[in-house]
């Protein structure tokens, strides 16, 4: 009788991703929105990691009728800048975490009533 030993190893990358599970694709913008110089939009999405650290949430602006946009629900409030922001999640869920985010449209003074795609996009990468 012969006895081999086989050792195994597997390498698994990390891996994150964000789903949209409650965002709007269009922003209505009134004459009152308009007043106020702000537009509160909610979103959620759902993230999966298979990361351990955790994951980055990478947020970017689209041009449009904003001049600044403020990200509420991650523990303190985030400004996106010139090239957006990233805010990293630390310890991230083994499986879908639900995320509810607020966005702050800041209007910008040539904003003009009407409908609109949402001006801001989000995507998850592992750490």
């Amino acid at each position: 009788m012969a006895f081999a030993n086989l050792q195994v190893s597997a390498y698994v990358a990390p891996k994150a991703s964000i789903e949209d599970v409650g965002a709007p694709d269009a922003v209505v913008l009134t004459a009152a929105d308009l007043a106020l110089g702000y537009k509160d939009v909610s979103a959620r999405y759902r993230v999966s990691s298979n990361d351990a650290h955790g994951y980055l949430l990478q947020f970017s602006e689209r041009a449009g009728f904003t001049r600044a946009i403020e990200v509420r629900g991650l523990g303190a409030p985030v400004m996106l800048g010139v090239f957006g922001a990233a805010v990293p999640q630390f310890g991230g869920p083994q499986r879908a975490a639900e995320l509810d985010l607020q966005y702050r449209l800041h209007l910008a003074a040539h904003a003009r009533p009407g409908e609109y795609t949402l001006p801001v996009a989000v995507s998850a990468i592992p750490l």
